[in-house]
């Protein structure tokens, strides 16, 4: 009986791939975080005159909480000038993660940036830049800029663990750069005039993105719920692979690969790369499937992959299911 059900499920995927080839979307980026800014703009003080400070310094930081660990290669954040930056823009952001206190309340703060071999840090960055400072428009009276910048050691950061994120600009003339505001909330702050640590209104914005990234919008099945992840550097010459894990056992499957998105509804389900490359695997008898793949040599950086896996399962109301979508950029 399960023949002929193999084969319904195989004509259909391989119909349903040829269709989605004409749905293409634009490739959206990696990211695991995000706190989007404010339409309204608004900024918030973080930045310090370099390179002894003044009483008016002032660094803030903003929590998050990833909900699977994830590996950080690149962070973006959005500011501005509230006097204009009239006494010399930024020509260095220092960018900082950090632990939280025991209760959660706060970062783990030993030290502030003028004293940065005094800090405790999972780790520290300088961009020696004005980190891409592009313009985006007014907001709240202040001109917006977007700021982007890709860390030269990746940060691993777990799972479901509160950490917190700091954005400093280092300005050679009053520190009147600020960070952009996002939602509502509060972050935490520290006022070098006043000597306090305080928590202020506003989110800031900013967003983390990874090597890999989890894109959801996988297809369970009544037995199970098949997962992808991606491992290794995905980089020219160094192999990587595609990883499932939790399907049905000893079954057919596909990796289904290509350069951006489609996000198609299908079997029940979503497509969702543009199905440039299909795979035919199988899975073994724990469900899982590895995939060895390289990189030419001749790979651009910049280059994206989207993936997603599908498996037979007769159980499954359409005869399959899926698993999550998964980006990597090299």
């Amino acid at each position: 009986m399960r023949t002929p059900i193999k084969n319904h499920a195989l004509v259909r995927l391989s119909s349903l791939l040829v269709l989605a080839a004409a749905f293409v979307s634009p490739a959206r980026a990696d990211e695991v975080f995000s706190r989007p800014p404010s339409p309204t703009g608004g900024v918030n003080a973080s930045a310090w005159t370099t390179p002894d400070g003044s009483d008016s310094d002032m660094y803030a930081w903003e929590d998050f909480t990833l909900t699977e660990t994830q590996t950080i290669t690149e962070v973006r954040w959005t500011g501005g000038y509230s006097l204009g930056g009239i006494y010399g823009k930024a020509t260095d952001f220092r960018i900082s993660f950090f632990d939280s206190t025991s209760n959660g309340f706060y970062p783990i703060i030993t030290g502030l940036p003028e004293h940065e071999s005094q800090e405790t840090v999972i780790a520290t960055f300088h961009t020696n830049s004005n980190a891409q400072e592009t313009p985006m428009g007014g907001g709240g009276g202040v001109t917006m800029y977007s700021y982007r910048f890709v860390l030269p050691q990746p940060v691993t950061l777990q799972g479901g663990v509160k950490y917190w994120f700091r954005v400093v600009a280092g300005q050679p003339g009053y520190p009147d750069w600020g960070w952009g505001t996002s939602d509502p909330g509060a972050h935490f702050k520290f006022n070098q005039g006043a000597a306090m640590f305080q928590s202020w209104p506003n989110n800031l914005s900013f967003s983390l993105h990874a090597k890999w990234a989890n894109l959801g919008n996988g297809l369970a099945g009544p037995t199970s719920e098949p997962l992808l992840k991606g491992t290794g550097p995905l980089t020219p010459g160094t192999f990587s692979a595609l990883r499932v894990t939790n399907a049905e056992p000893l079954m057919p499957a596909w990796i289904v690969a290509g350069g951006s998105e489609v996000n198609l509804p299908i079997a029940g389900g979503l497509l969702i790369p543009d199905p440039q490359i299909v795979v035919s695997v199988g899975t073994d008898a724990t469900g899982a499937i590895v995939l060895p793949f390289k990189l030419d040599a001749s790979t651009p950086p910049g280059f994206r992959i989207v993936a997603q896996a599908w498996v037979l399962d007769p159980s499954a109301p359409e005869w399959l299911t899926a698993t999550n979508g998964l980006s990597g950029v090299y």
